[in-house]
């Protein structure tokens, strides 16, 4: 969405992909590579699935030793 600042009011229009591209090509430097950090460190699917396990440690699997979770996984030692 575009902000768009009028006195005291904002509006916002709705924003395709090649839009916003379009506008971050616009900025500085300095500004573009803010925004291309920003990017770069949004969680993907699988980090946040991680995170919503790890608020759940009690329903994690657990294993006594690094053979037994090699066991379970398939893998020999």
């Amino acid at each position: 969405m575009k902000l768009e600042e009028s006195r005291n009011t904002a509006m916002l229009e709705t924003m395709n992909a090649a839009q916003i591209i379009e506008e971050i090509q616009r900025l500085p430097d300095d500004e573009r590579g803010k925004v291309l950090d920003f990017a770069r460190h949004q969680p993907n699917a699988e980090t946040l699935e991680a995170m919503e396990e790890a608020k759940h440690p009690d329903k994690l699997e657990r294993f006594e030793s690094a053979s037994d979770l090699f066991e379970k996984l398939g893998v020999k030692c």
